[in-house]
C-alpha cells in the first residue's frame, strides 16, 4: 500500500458486545461506499440490503491465531479482515471474555463518506470442560425412619458446574462410591436423590450410616471432572418392639390400715430408643381394682411401673386381692406389629398383712338412762373397748375416767363399769337439755401402749324432788284491796313443775271462805296456720278459739292428716 494511501487510512469504529450464546460481535463500518462479499467458513447471506453473517467459532483457553483470518469481507475496492490473537477464557460465573483483539485494514474514502452500514460478526467461544462439579455442602446430614419402604427418598444433594449450561460439560452424574456398613441406600444418577434400597432398616441393629458420594460432569464419563462429599444418615426409631415385663406374674403384700404406700416396682424391657415414647411403658388395670385401692404409674427414668396403695385396706374385710394389668407403650405401636399384637394380662396378687390394732370403743359413744334418784355407788352401765381383729372385748386393757365436769362418776378399771360417785341432779348446771356427758379412756397394758377414748352421755331422768316455792311468801295489802298476786316456782321440769295448784290455809278457821283463788295474766296459746306451696295466699290464718282443729301437713311441715293430732 502507498504512503499516500496509508495516510488516508482511517481506523474503523469497532463495537464489541456480548450476544446470546456467549459470542463476540464486531461492528465494522465500511466507508468506501462500495459493495463487496465476506469470506467466511459459512456463506454470507444478504438480507434487506444488510449482510447477515454466521458466527465465527473460537475455543476458550486456546491460541486461536492459527485460525486467522476468522472472517474476511471484501467490500467493493477494499478488504476487511478479522483476526484473533492469544487465548479466550470463557468464565461462566462472570460471563466475561478476556485477552482478545481485532486487526482491520482498508482504504479510506478521501471524502470520509460512509461506504457501508455496520456489519455484525458474531464470534462464538466454544466451552471446554475446565470446571469440576461443586457440592453445596461438604457433609450432608439426613434422617429416615427405620422400616421405611424401598424407594423412600432420604435427601437430595445439590451440586453445580460452572461450565456452559445445558452442555455435556456441566451435566453431573451422581453415584455412591462407598457406604458403611452395608448397601442400604441407592442414588438417582440424574437427580442426586438418595433413596432407601433395603426395606430392613433396623435402628436397633444399626442407628446411622456414613456414605461418600461422587459427582462427575460429562454425565459421568471417564474424562469428566469429579468432586465428592460425605453423607451422614441417622435412622429414626419407630415403635416396632413390644414392651416385656421381667416376670409373667407378681406377688406383693401390704399392711392393713395404711394408705399411699408403694407396694412394688414392675421392671419393663423395651428395645426401642431409650426415654422416647416408643420406649416408655404405659400400664392399665383390667381387673381387681374396681374399688380404686391401687394406682400404677411409670417412672420415666427407669421405665418401671410403680404400684401404690392409695386407700387403706382392712384385713378383717379382705385378706388378699388379685389384680390384672396390661402394659403397652406411650406411643402407638408401629404398623409392622400392630396387627399381630395381643394384650396379655399380667396377674398380681396382693396379700393384706394383719396388724395388731388398738382397742376401740364400739360406736365411739354410749348413751345411758339414769334417774336422779339412784344411790351413790350404784352401777348405771358398762362401756368396754373391743378388739377389732376379733370383735370381742379387749384384753390387757385398763379403763380410767377422762373428763368428768361434776365429778359424779367412777370407773371400774378392770370391767369398765360406770358407777355413781355422787347423786345425779337434773337441776344441776352441768346437765344440759337433760343430759350429762363425760369421757372414759381405755389404755392397753402392752408396749407400746395405745389409748382409745369413748364418750358416755347420761340421760338424767327428772324426779319430783323439789317442792314449789312461793316467791313472795309475805305481802302487805290494804284493807280495801280486791286481790293479792301470789306466784310460785319449781326447780323440777314438766310435769313435776307448773302448772301449780293453789289453796288458802284455813287458819284461823273461817279464813278460807273469805278468799277465792283465780288465775290472772294467763296467756292463751295462739296457733297460726301458714299456707305453703304453689298458689298459697300470703299471710297467716288464725285457728278459731274453742274449736278442735287438726294440724295438716303442708310440704314437710306438721303431721299428716291421718294422725289426727288434735288441740283442744
Amino acid at each position: 500500500m502507498s504512503r499516500g494511501s496509508a495516510a488516508a487510512v482511517r481506523l474503523l469504529a469497532l463495537l464489541i458486545c456480548l450476544s446470546c450464546g456467549n459470542g463476540l460481535h464486531w461492528k465494522i463500518y465500511n466507508q468506501s461506499g462500495r459493495g463487496g462479499t465476506l469470506s467466511h467458513p459459512n456463506s454470507l447471506v444478504r438480507q434487506k440490503r444488510e449482510w447477515r453473517i454466521p458466527p465465527a467459532f473460537v475455543r476458550e483457553e486456546e491460541d486461536n491465531s492459527y485460525r486467522n483470518p476468522i472472517a474476511k469481507f471484501p467490500a467493493v475496492a477494499l478488504s476487511i479482515t478479522f483476526l484473533v490473537s492469544l487465548g479466550l477464557d470463557l468464565q461462566r460465573d462472570h460471563a466475561t471474555f478476556s485477552s482478545t483483539f481485532i486487526s482491520t485494514k482498508k482504504n479510506v474514502d478521501r471524502t470520509g463518506a460512509k461506504l457501508e452500514e455496520p456489519i455484525d460478526l458474531p464470534v462464538r467461544v466454544l466451552d471446554i470442560n475446565d470446571n469440576p462439579p461443586v457440592f453445596s455442602h461438604e457433609v450432608f446430614v439426613g434422617s429416615i425412619e427405620e422400616l421405611s419402604e424401598t424407594g423412600t427418598i432420604v435427601m437430595r444433594l445439590n451440586a453445580t458446574d460452572a461450565d456452559e449450561p445445558n452442555n455435556l460439560n456441566s451435566k453431573i452424574a451422581f453415584r455412591i462410591i462407598s457406604q458403611s456398613p452395608s448397601s442400604a441406600f441407592s442414588m438417582n444418577k440424574d437427580t442426586g436423590e438418595v433413596q432407601v434400597a433395603a426395606i430392613n432398616l433396623d435402628r436397633e441393629t444399626q442407628s446411622s450410616y456414613s456414605l461418600v458420594v461422587e459427582g462427575k460432569d460429562r454425565d459421568g464419563a471417564a474424562d469428566g471432572n469429579s468432586a465428592s462429599c460425605s453423607l451422614e444418615i441417622k435412622i429414626l426409631d419407630v415403635n416396632d418392639n413390644l414392651p416385656v415385663l421381667e416376670s409373667h406374674a407378681f406377688e406383693g403384700s401390704v399392711e392393713e390400715n395404711k394408705a399411699n404406700v408403694e407396694i412394688m416396682r414392675l421392671k419393663v424391657f423395651d428395645k426401642d430408643e431409650e426415654f422416647s415414647d416408643n420406649w416408655l411403658a404405659n400400664f392399665s388395670f383390667v381387673s381387681g381394682n374396681e374399688g380404686g385401692y391401687f394406682r400404677i404409674v411409670t417412672d420415666n427414668r427407669t421405665n418401671e411401673g410403680i404400684l401404690t396403695l392409695v386407700k387403706a385396706l382392712n384385713y378383717e374385710e379382705m385378706q388378699s386381692l388379685n389384680l390384672g394389668i396390661v402394659v403397652t407403650n406411650k406411643a402407638e405401636f408401629h404398623k409392622s406389629i400392630k396387627k399381630s399384637y395381643k394384650a396379655q394380662t399380667i396377674p398380681i396378687k396382693i396379700s393384706v398383712i394383719d396388724v395388731r390394732e388398738g382397742p376401740v370403743f364400739p360406736g365411739g359413744r354410749k348413751i345411758i338412762e339414769a334417774s336422779e334418784s339412784l344411790r351413790i355407788s350404784e352401777v348405771i352401765g358398762q362401756y368396754q373397748a373391743i378388739d377389732e381383729d376379733t370383735g370381742k372385748a379387749a384384753v390387757r386393757i385398763k379403763y380410767i375416767k377422762g373428763r368428768d365436769p361434776a365429778n359424779w362418776i367412777t370407773i371400774n378399771s378392770q370391767t369398765g363399769e360406770i358407777q355413781l360417785a355422787k347423786n345425779l341432779d337434773y337441776e344441776s348446771a352441768y346437765v344440759v337439755n337433760g343430759t350429762y356427758t363425760f369421757t372414759m379412756l381405755g389404755v392397753t397394758t402392752d408396749l407400746p401402749t395405745k389409748t382409745v377414748t369413748g364418750t358416755v352421755v347420761i340421760e338424767v331422768k327428772d324426779e319430783n324432788d323439789n317442792c314449789p316455792i312461793i316467791e313472795n311468801p309475805a305481802q302487805t295489802v290494804c284493807s280495801d284491796a280486791k286481790f293479792v298476786d301470789v306466784t310460785a316456782s319449781d326447780m323440777d321440769s314438766y310435769p313435776n313443775s307448773a302448772p301449780f295448784s293453789f289453796s288458802v290455809i284455813d287458819e284461823p278457821v273461817g279464813t278460807a271462805k273469805n278468799w277465792r283463788i283465780a288465775s290472772r295474766n294467763v296467756i292463751p296459746l295462739l296457733l297460726l296456720l301458714c299456707p305453703c306451696g304453689s298458689g298459697a295466699k300470703k299471710g297467716f290464718a288464725a285457728i278459731p278459739d274453742c274449736s278442735e282443729e287438726m294440724l295438716r301437713k303442708w310440704n314437710s311441715e306438721g303431721a299428716a292428716p291421718e294422725e289426727k293430732a288434735g288441740f283442744p
